[in-house]
């Protein structure tokens, strides 16, 4: 896998899908990452097949290829249910043509506990379905490099891996996101692309402005052989043709770390 550059629905939230996929395309961009989009999950367990296939003839028809969907599944209730839905939306990714999963994890306790279960039974359908599942720094059970590798202790499956987010590191918890990396980075297969003001303040911002050491961060993913996905997941700006021109310079800022 070579390093490709792409963008979430996230930065598109108030516009609709047709203005997302245009403007990852018009900025330069390779890959989409799906999440809600104006509340509404893009990519979900209970849509058709053909409804999959319409939303990836619409991204591909843009020449644009599906990357990564935001993963979910209920995490209480009955065990069966949760692997039962999780499986279905991992059918859907397979047919959307995505190649990661990605999960947010959750609160400590019976959540998490149902999480790490559920997601470790399901890696090898995943992998025969060729979808890889992750899970990136998000608060709860995913504040530090520590919880990270716990998870991949926990799981422990070659089909998951973690998906980075150095700006949700410093959000959460106002660690250094290159000192939480280094124990992980030799299992980062894909990163979330956002910057923060510090903890708990802003992420809606342009990339390169904010407190994350991106230099930093991708000097040690290149240390690790990092060939994966980098995808965008918040820009900042007021209007479309803001988040359509922050969509460009953020492509030109990390091509700056990857030449």
């Amino acid at each position: 896998m070579a390093i490709k550059l792409g963008c979430f629905t996230r930065p598109y939230n108030g516009y609709e899908l047709e203005d997302w996929i245009a403007g990852t395309a018009a900025a330069g961009y390779e890959v989409v990452g799906t999440m809600a989009l104006n509340k509404e999950a893009v990519i979900n367990a209970d849509m058709t097949d053909d409804e999959v296939k319409a939303v990836r003839d619409k991204v591909e028809g843009a020449g644009l290829t599906p990357s990564t969907v935001m993963g979910n599944f209920p995490l209480d209730g009955e065990r069966a249910v949760s692997v039962e839905r999780l499986k279905l939306h991992i059918d859907k990714l397979a047919v959307f043509g995505a190649s990661f999963m990605l999960h947010c994890g959750a609160a400590p306790g019976p959540a998490a506990a149902r999480f790490y279960d559920v997601y470790a039974e399901c890696c090898g359908y995943a992998q025969d379905k060729g979808v890889m599942l992750t899970l990136k720094p998000h608060g709860g059970i995913t504040n530090t490099g520590a919880d990270l590798v716990y998870a991949l202790d926990r799981i422990d499956h070659e089909n998951f891996r973690i998906y980075y987010d150095a700006g949700n590191i410093v959000h959460y918890k106002g660690l250094d996101p290159v000192n939480e990396l280094r124990v992980i980075a030799d299992y980062v297969v894909a990163m979330c692309v956002k910057d923060s003001e510090g903890e708990l303040v802003g992420v809606n911002i342009l990339p390169g402005t904010g407190l994350v050491d991106f230099q930093g961060v991708f000097d040690m993913l290149s240390d690790a052989g990092f060939d994966g996905h980098l995808v965008v997941e918040c820009l900042g700006g007021d209007t479309l043709d803001e988040v359509n021109e922050n969509a460009r310079k953020t492509r030109e800022f990390l091509e700056g770390f990857i030449a």
